[in-house]
């Protein structure tokens, strides 16, 4: 026989941010325990409102499933005697277990033999273990914060009034606090009454008959489908918004959509300004015509409101007078201060502590984005003028009446920047770039449009990152205050997705020296240790990133490894090794560059850096007449000399690739694989003469060193492909 398990707990308004998490938090638990406590069960159902969170368990057995474990005890060379006899930690043993020594037995192990039980544990029944332990499952639930409202240490995100359970028909009574559960539930907003529920088929039908739509996604397409008809009603069309229907989803129970409206005066407003208006405190839906302009209307819900509706409306539309209103006085109070003098109140508003004001941060933005600009070379002989107004302008609405103090507008910072910068007569793509250079904002998100934006973007956030490990607020594990990870990734797709070919150490180096010594200095790190962190920041996203796009592991860390430059190269690297993995010509490569590595002593198996590389390139370019470790006059073999020719032709050919062609460099080594094959085994260059020794390992050395610039072989798994 089997039984379903309903439980409902009923609590005040729980914010509509915390419910999404309590449910995960109870499916997660539920199925988590009935599993550790081996109660089978058919399905789960999670779910729930503002006012009740409902568990419902369907399949349930009459008991747990019972369990035989293996209990083991001391060696049996500690636990038997000489003589046979049980020693004292034998008896210990079984005692402790409840049985006699004689009903022990032996088992072998990797370790030895060992004594062994065999314990049997009955199943107890389902309700006397629900009875235990779901109030412990209820208090466990975890929200941003917490209430206490009585004297026991029940501590939840809002008051719980009342809680239902049962298991099957019948009730199922526990204490949670000072409640005892029973077979009632609550169905006006206002708890005003308790109504017997006669079973859990009887539930489900009171709700429904109350009009509460018990399922979250349910209730959400309702939200949906009441709002788009209302807009339609008016009029005009909904503006769509799936944030506002979830939000609303679990603001109420019962929804029921009206439409109101607000002075048309207030359409003068930035349109932003006044869809945040309506959705930021009041929860409102915008109305806009087809041609997307908004109308002076709005859609509101209320929780299950039959009666009264005129009223509520008056109500909604009262508070909106006054939202609307401040925003009009704020965008008044703005737009009469040119935006270049409202910059100029960037002096007095800190950025970070000990890194000067927002003044700084603009100034630093705005000399890195001229360096950004020398480094990308667009084409474009306005773009340097026009990304440094664009700087000085861009933080210059964090001090506007309309986004300081934390109001209800914050989040417009960027978009009522560009309003202004309009509204002053600046040029528009300066204006374009001040909302731009937070662009983007999360994954998935548009990237800026102008190229005065894009380098905006690029330098801000470079010398966020760079002033944030300067003060030691650099990711660790889960924690990254400052979203340096999601900052980083932004520069990437930047990069990436608009070509641009920006060296990220060099430019990293930059934006960390205009703080200045002293503020590096105060960081307590060297600047070498700084620029390690930052650098392996963006191999990390960098790695991210390109095992997300399929690559495979080995590959990844092999472009990665090497001093890398350019995000696009790396990409752009990592696809011409996985297309010869596919291709089958790989092994052969990687394992060609392997063994000009591992012929060397042992110091110089490293990966080459950055400088070691350059410098390979330009001696094996130069045919090693430049100074150089290597002396062609000591090449007496054949293929010595062939492959010290394809390795100096391969450097020219590596020199003259551009920034936005170094992927080119996996082919152009790849060319050098037969006449590698052919030195090893044609050459000793372990051989007695000592001079020719030392010739051929500086001259392998070089070789290992410009492959190293470009991909760490080493790092290529053989045994793949």
């Amino acid at each position: 026989m089997k039984n379903d398990f309903l439980l409902e707990i009923g609590c005040e308004n729980l914010p509509s941010g915390y419910i999404d998490g309590a449910l995960r938090q109870l499916e997660e638990r539920f199925s988590k325990e009935m599993n550790s406590l081996k109660i089978e069960y058919d399905s789960l159902y999670v779910t729930g409102t503002p006012n009740r969170l409902v568990v419902h368990l369907k399949g349930l057995p009459v008991k747990q499933e019972g369990s035989v474990t293996t209990v083991t005890g001391p060696p049996v060379s500690v636990a038997v005697a000489d003589d046979g006899s049980w020693t004292k930690a034998a008896e210990g043993f079984a005692r402790k277990q409840g049985v006699s020594a004689d009903d022990l037995t032996r088992l072998k192990t990797d370790k030895g033999e060992y004594l062994a039980v065999k314990v049997t544990e009955k199943g107890r029944p389902v309700d006397v273990v629900l009875k235990e332990q779901v109030p412990l499952w209820i208090s466990a639930l975890r929200f941003p914060k917490v209430m206490k409202w009585d004297r026991t240490d029940l501590r939840f995100a809002r008051p719980v009034r009342w809680v239902m359970a049962l298991l099957g028909e019948k009730p199922l009574k526990f204490k949670l606090g000072r409640l005892t559960s029973a077979p009632a539930t609550r169905l006006s907003p206002y708890f005003e009454e308790s109504v017997p529920v006669e079973g859990q088929d009887h539930y489900f039908r009171l709700l429904s008959k109350a009009r509460i739509i018990l399922d979250r996604g349910k209730r959400e397409e309702k939200v949906r489908k009441e709002a788009n008809s209302a807009a339609v009603e008016t009029g005009g069309i909904l503006v769509d918004d799936a944030e506002l229907y979830s939000m609303v989803a679990n603001l109420v129970e019962s929804p029921v959509a009206m439409a109101g409206s607000f002075d048309r005066k207030f359409l003068e407003l930035p349109r932003e300004v006044i869809v945040t208006a309506l959705k930021s405190h009041q929860r409102y839906f915008s109305v806009q015509t087809k041609s997307g302009k908004l109308r002076a209307n709005f859609i509101a819900f209320a929780d299950g409101a039959r009666k009264n509706k005129a009223e509520i409306l008056k109500g909604y539309e009262r508070v909106l007078q006054a939202r609307l209103a401040d925003a009009g006085f704020y965008y008044r109070e703005d737009t009469s201060v040119p935006l270049e003098k409202m910059s100029e109140r960037l002096d007095g508003i800190v950025w970070l502590e000990g890194l000067g004001t927002l003044a700084d941060k603009a100034a630093r933005t705005a000399s890195l984005a001229g360096w950004i600009c020398e480094a990308w070379k667009p084409g474009d002989d306005g773009l340097a003028a026009r990304v440094k107004r664009a700087a000085r302008l861009a933080k210059a609405d964090l001090a506007s009446e309309m986004v300081k103090d934390g109001k209800e507008f914050t989040k417009l910072q960027g978009y009522i920047g560009r309003e202004y910068a309009l509204a002053a007569g600046e040029d528009g793509e300066v204006a374009d770039a001040v909302y731009e250079h937070y662009l983007p904002k999360f994954s998935g998100d548009s990237l800026p449009a102008t190229d005065t934006g894009t380098v905006l973007a690029l330098a801000d956030r470079l010398d966020t990152i760079s002033g944030c490990f300067i003060q030691g607020f650099e990711p660790t594990g889960s924690q990254d205050p400052y979203a340096l990870r999601r900052q980083a990734v932004g520069i990437l797709r930047i990069c990436s997705e608009k070509g641009i070919p920006l060296e990220i150490p060099e430019t990293l180096a930059f934006s960390l020296g205009q703080f200045g010594e002293e503020a590096i200095g105060s960081s307590g790190r060297p600047a070498g240790d700084l620029m390690d962190g930052m650098t392996d920041l963006f191999s990390q996203r960098l790695n991210s990133i390109l095992r997300s796009e399929g690559n495979d592991y080995d590959l990844v860390a092999a472009v990665l490894t090497a001093p890398w430059q350019y995000s696009s190269a790396v990409e752009g690297m990592a696809a011409s090794l996985a297309k010869m993995r596919k291709a089958g010509r790989l092994q052969d490569f990687a394992l060609a560059m392997k063994r000009v590595v591992n012929i060397l002593p042992k110091e110089y198996r490293r990966p080459a850096t950055k400088d070691e590389g350059d410098a390979a390139l330009i001696e094996l370019s130069d045919g090693g007449s430049a100074g150089g470790s290597i002396d062609q006059a000591l090449f007496a073999e054949k293929s010595e000399k062939s492959l010290f020719a394809a390795a100096s032709k391969a450097a020219d050919e590596l020199l003259a690739l551009g920034s936005s062609g170094l992927d080119g460099s996996i082919g152009i080594l790849h060319g050098l694989v037969p006449e590698v094959n052919s030195f090893f085994d044609e050459v000793l260059v372990n051989c007695e003469d000592e001079s020719v020794k030392k010739n051929r390992i500086a001259f392998l050395l070089a070789l290992s060193r410009i492959s190293g610039r470009f991909c760490n072989f080493m790092e290529i798994v053989a045994d793949q492909g």
